[in-house]
């Protein structure tokens, strides 16, 4: 039972050293942050948002229509009733705007001006349309902007504000006693349809589409990058730190640095060798999750993001392979350096965790929100994880981004340069050997030393 006894707690202070308790803390204050972000991304979402309203049912005296009048009461009711606030509160989300209804490219344009994702545009003739009872149709305008996958909550508001409207409007004729020969009217004055979406990309206004239809499109190219990233990195960054604990455990690394050659040739030939594994490994990551991404979101539906000036072309994807080639070995770099402290190979398992998280944030955060909705202390925080930015060069590409790609490739070209010094400067010390604190593997070390030199 003794032996039991104390085979069980050498074992677990060996798993519980010091660097793993570090790593799983820091784990679990980041995974927080980040819970934290999303869920107030999640309330953002659910919580009543600013929309627009431009009414071009006006009279040449200015005499503005019933039924238009009645609509934009509509709205304001829609908010109290669904978000649950006052009619006073609801006057704040709902914005009258001083467009020509003609002039979609002004109304689009004012609606950046004050903040508004989404808006309703009242036809001329509304209210004759109703009189006369015809199906109004009511237009909408969005801005589409990279979000991710919460960015069409807002054109979902819309969308549903519309069948609101035309269900008031119905029980108002039935009130009023307006009979009508076409029951379909009844059940359907107002109506909303793709010929009257129009949608802001990039500067330039098109129609037929919905921001639902073009983030499940976005989506379905932009997911394959971060997740074949991480996996490059945890399955990569695991040979490398493995390689070194096993180096150490067999001896094989004392052999290797008394080679006569540079510590600067042994750990770039270390990072190119496995930069290169990494960039196999990638490729086949890319067609597999092309398929099966492509089988997955293809049946959501989409849209032809080529039409709307959002494809990727050729030169765009030579900067994302450089990005993510410059992402591989800014990890092999990290894992060196972990794996420099690693004691043996048991111990090695135990580093992978740091380099996880740091590949897993970027790719959760990317995909729930987009780098100009997050603060700036989470935009600091994000540029500076090197994994952050190969995950999100496909969305800036697409919206013209490209401050913060070239940005984006600046960091990791002077990150991979510091950390391949840093990994130097390791394998010249006693550390690589001893670990922390040790004595027996510094004296080795030492001896090494003065033999190259002599």
């Amino acid at each position: 039972m003794n032996h039991l006894l104390n085979l069980t707690k050498k074992e677990i202070k060996e798993l519980l050293a010091p660097g793993t308790i570090i790593s799983i803390v820091v784990m679990v204050i980041i995974f927080m942050g980040v819970g934290t972000l999303i869920g107030g991304e999640v309330e953002n979402a659910t919580a009543p948002t600013k929309i627009g309203v431009v009414n071009g049912d006006i009279a040449n005296d200015g005499t503005v229509g019933e039924w238009s009048e009645f609509a934009i009461d509509s709205i304001y009711e829609f908010y109290e009733k669904t978000y649950g606030i006052t009619h006073e509160e609801a006057l704040e989300y709902v914005i009258m705007l001083e467009s020509s209804f003609d002039d979609k490219l002004a109304i689009t344009e004012e609606m950046i001006d004050k903040g508004l994702a989404s808006a309703f545009g009242i036809p001329k003739g509304f209210t004759a349309s109703i009189n006369s009872q015809e199906t109004a149709v009511i237009e909408e305008y969005n801005i589409f902007t990279n979000s991710g996958l919460l960015g069409s909550a807002t054109s979902a508001v819309s969308s549903t504000a519309i069948p609101w409207i035309s269900t008031s409007i119905s029980y108002e004729l039935i009130s009023k006693g307006i009979g009508s020969a076409d029951a379909g009217f009844l059940l359907a004055p107002v109506i909303g349809t793709e010929d009257a979406q129009y949608i802001y990309i990039n500067g330039e206004i098109h129609t037929g589409v919905t921001p639902i239809e073009l983030s499940t499109s976005i989506m379905s190219q932009t997911m394959m990058v971060p997740i074949v990233i991480m996996l490059i990195i945890m399955v990569i960054g695991g040979m490398v730190i493995s390689s070194m604990g096993g180096e150490k455990e067999n001896k094989t690394l004392e052999t290797l640095l008394t080679m006569p050659m540079s510590r600067t040739t042994i750990v770039s030939g270390k990072l190119l060798a496995a930069a290169i594994v990494g960039l196999i490994y990638g490729m086949a990551y890319m067609v597999g999750m092309s398929f099966y991404i492509g089988g997955v979101m293809g049946s959501a539906g989409g849209a032809d993001l080529q039409e709307y000036g959002l494809s990727i072309g050729l030169t765009d994807w030579i900067l994302i392979a450089v990005m993510i080639f410059l992402a591989i070995f800014c990890a092999l770099g990290i894992c060196m350096v972990l794996g420099a402290f690693t004691k043996n190979y048991k111990a090695s398992q135990t580093m992978m965790l740091p380099i996880s998280v740091l590949a897993m944030i970027p790719m959760f955060i990317t995909m729930f929100t987009s780098w100009s909705d997050l603060p700036g202390v989470m935009q600091a925080v994000l540029f500076a994880i090197p994994f952050s930015h190969p995950m999100m060069v496909m969305n800036n590409l697409m919206f013209g981004n490209m401050t913060l790609v070239l940005a984006g490739i600046a960091y990791l070209v002077v990150f991979t340069v510091v950390i391949i010094l840093i990994t130097v400067r390791l394998y010249k010390s006693d550390i690589l050997l001893t670990g922390l604190g040790g004595t027996k593997a510094a004296k080795m070390s030492k001896a090494f030393s003065r033999g190259k030199k002599t």
